[in-house]
C-alpha cells in the first residue's frame, strides 16, 4: 500500500474515532494527511470506500491482538480468552477510556446508511466469532468449557456483550462495565471447572 493511501486512512482513523464518520469530513480528513482532495479520487472512489477501508484496518488490528493472545499454547485456552479481554481492559486504562472500539461506533451510525460498510463491519464480526470460537471449541475438548455450549452462539454473545461494555465504558468514564463482564462471562457462564 502507498504511504500516501495509508495515511489518508490512518487520518480518516483518527477523525471516525474522535468524531463519527457523518462528524469527520473528507477536507479535514486530507488536511490531517496532508494529501490533497485530487489525490484522495486516485486512491478511494468516495467516503464511503474510504470508511471501508478504515474498518478493515480496524478489524486487522483487533484479529491480530486476537490472535496473538489467543494463540498462547503455555495457557489453556480459558486462560488465553480472559487474557484477550484482560489485555482489553488494560489498554482502555492506559488511553484513559479515550479509544474506542471503531467499529462498534461505526455499527451504530452506519446501520442504516450504506450496505457496504454493513458488509465490511459484519465480515469483521464473522472473523472474530470464527476465532472465538474455536477456542471455546479447545476448552470444550479439554473439559474446561461446558460441551453443551454451542461454540458459535457463545462467541457472538462474548462479542456483542463486549462491544456493549465498551460503548458504556465511554459513557460512565469508568472501567467497572469491562469488571462486570469479565466477572459474568468467566465465573458465571464459563465457571472454572472443580
Amino acid at each position: 500500500m502507498s504511504e500516501t493511501k495509508q495515511n489518508i486512512i490512518d487520518a480518516g482513523c483518527e477523525a471516525m474515532v474522535a468524531k463519527s464518520y457523518n462528524g469527520a469530513g473528507l477536507n479535514e480528513i486530507l488536511k490531517e494527511a496532508g494529501v490533497p482532495k485530487g489525490s484522495f479520487y486516485h486512491f478511494f472512489k468516495s467516503k464511503e470506500e474510504l470508511g471501508i477501508a478504515i474498518i478493515e484496518k480496524s478489524v486487522d488490528e483487533n484479529i491480530q491482538a486476537l490472535r496473538q493472545r489467543l494463540s498462547d499454547r503455555s495457557k489453556t485456552p480459558v486462560q488465553r480468552l480472559r487474557a484477550y479481554y484482560e489485555w482489553a481492559r488494560e489498554h482502555l486504562l492506559s488511553v484513559g477510556f479515550r479509544r474506542e472500539c471503531l467499529i462498534s461506533k461505526l455499527a451504530l451510525e452506519i446501520g442504516t446508511l450504506s450496505g457496504p460498510m454493513q458488509s465490511a463491519v459484519r465480515c469483521g464480526w464473522d472473523q472474530w466469532r470464527s476465532i472465538i470460537a474455536q477456542c471455546i471449541r479447545e476448552g470444550q475438548a479439554a473439559g474446561e468449557i461446558d460441551p453443551n455450549q454451542d461454540a458459535e452462539a457463545l462467541s457472538d454473545f462474548m462479542i456483542s456483550a463486549f462491544e456493549g461494555v465498551l460503548i458504556r465504558v465511554q459513557v460512565n468514564n469508568d472501567i467497572a462495565p469491562v469488571d462486570e463482564f469479565l466477572h459474568f462471562v468467566f465465573e458465571v457462564l464459563i465457571p472454572p471447572r472443580k
